[in-house]
């Protein structure tokens, strides 16, 4: 039987004193522990906007539930080429506050694998003397993150060890909203988030990298991105930035908890707020994790768990919904169809 799951700063004691030290020292060779500090992506990595031999057409795209890290581990393995996950980090300090109890999922992948030891060392060659401070549209990429625990509902050790590239770019947090909450306030924030899209997506096609996980990166109560914008930038970026659009293959987002709902967080704090209580809610609404499927499902039509999320007084859709209805073949190929919302112009012609 599982025994009683171990306290997070017990498992971040072990990983400083005894792992990170033993992969250094024993797998240097195999998995380098160190990162590149990209200050400013999209001036730092020029990409031709058209090259031959890039298909226009977009990726596949995948919405599913389950640890994004441990998904990404699984693909590679199924597809034997490396797959990089784009995590939120924290712009401080290496990991944040990891080897506390902080729920961060930064923080709980920090326990379980090497990332703070790559993410605080500079790799060879590098401008800087120190990663951070991530500058606001920067990003770190860390070739070599070796994980050797399981998720954080156990921390079990595992018997093998596994590796992936990490893209640690700064979420925005907590910005201000419109329309109800469901809208950025302003223009020149909602043009900061897409370039932290942008930039972290430029960072993997630096590295070669034409297939992408990415987790719950600007939701939950720690950042209360509006979801429905949010997920329609993501896909803004792909299917017309022509920096990244035809250079991506293959697009998982996955969720740990497919039942959290940023936007009822939103609605409850505004809620609270015209009550005219103070709310600045420190609970994490992805305490604990669900599933943890690794199969690619495709992402399916939000029908299967309609009211998922609508316990409260007000219905609001789970994360994993919105995405899965922004990101649905049928509604890809209904944008795709439509003039280019950048210049009123189709796509397919000149």
């Amino acid at each position: 039987m599982p025994s009683s799951k171990p306290k997070p700063s017990e498992v971040a004691a072990e990983t400083k004193r005894h792992y990170i030290p033993v992969i250094r020292a024993e797998y240097t060779r195999q998995w380098p522990t160190h990162s590149y500090l990209f200050q400013q992506p999209l001036a730092q990595i020029p990409l031709q906007t058209s090259i031959s031999g890039f298909s226009p057409s977009p990726p596949e795209f995948y919405v599913c539930s389950g640890d994004p890290a441990d998904f990404a581990i699984d693909w590679k393995e199924k597809v034997h080429i490396r797959i990089p996950f784009i995590c939120a980090a924290n712009d401080k300090r290496a990991g944040g506050d990891w080897e506390t109890g902080v729920v961060g999922y930064e923080e709980r992948l920090c326990r379980r694998s090497n990332l703070s030891a790559t993410l605080s060392t500079p790799g060879p060659g590098s401008e800087v003397d120190s990663n951070y401070p991530i500058p606001s549209e920067g990003g770190i990429y860390s070739e070599f993150v070796v994980v050797f625990r399981g998720p954080h509902d156990q921390y079990k050790k595992l018997d093998q060890w596994y590796d992936l590239p990490v893209v640690s770019m700064p979420a925005a947090r907590w910005p201000k909203l419109s329309h109800g909450g469901s809208k950025y306030a302003f223009p020149l924030e909602r043009e900061m988030v897409r370039n932290k899209i942008r930039a972290a997506l430029r960072i993997c096609i630096y590295y070669d990298h034409r297939t992408v996980v990415i987790g719950d990166f600007g939701l939950g109560n720690g950042h209360r991105n509006p979801p429905q914008e949010l997920a329609e930038l993501w896909r803004d970026v792909f299917l017309y930035d022509p920096d990244i659009r035809g250079r991506f293959d293959y697009v998982a987002f996955v969720f740990e908890d497919q039942y959290q709902s940023t936007a009822k967080l939103i609605m409850d704090d505004i809620a609270k707020k015209s009550r005219g209580g103070s709310s600045h809610g420190h609970g994490h609404s992805h305490s604990h994790s669900h599933h943890s499927s690794s199969s690619k499902s495709k992402s399916k039509a939000s029908s299967n768990s309609s009211s998922s999320s609508s316990t409260g007084s007000t219905a609001a859709p789970s994360d994993f919904e919105i995405f899965s209805r922004v990101f649905d073949p049928n509604e890809i190929r209904g944008v795709l169809s439509r003039p280019d919302p950048r210049y009123g112009i189709s796509m397919l012609t000149s």
